[in-house]
């Protein structure tokens, strides 16, 4: 489970070309603003865009990946 955390970690650090750390913040605090405001602006408008869809949301959160991430998370 944690391989599948640390994978979607680094995969996310590259595709938004921003620092681990900073994905790792903002899913323990919730806040997404501050990684928004630092990635390219079409993927930004790409995240906001599933964020403000209950049914993309939903799907993503329920993916294997997400559930492990989510389980890590809690943990800490």
């Amino acid at each position: 489970m944690a391989d599948n955390a640390n994978e979607l970690f680094e995969s996310l650090s590259r595709e938004l070309n921003v620092p681990r750390g900073q994905i790792e913040s903002t899913c323990q605090t919730g806040n997404a603003d501050g990684l928004l405001k630092s990635i390219d602006s079409d993927k930004a408008k790409k995240v906001e865009s599933i964020l403000s869809d209950p049914e993309k949301t939903r799907e993503i959160l329920s993916s294997p990946e997400a559930q492990a991430l989510m389980k890590l998370l809690n943990n800490k």
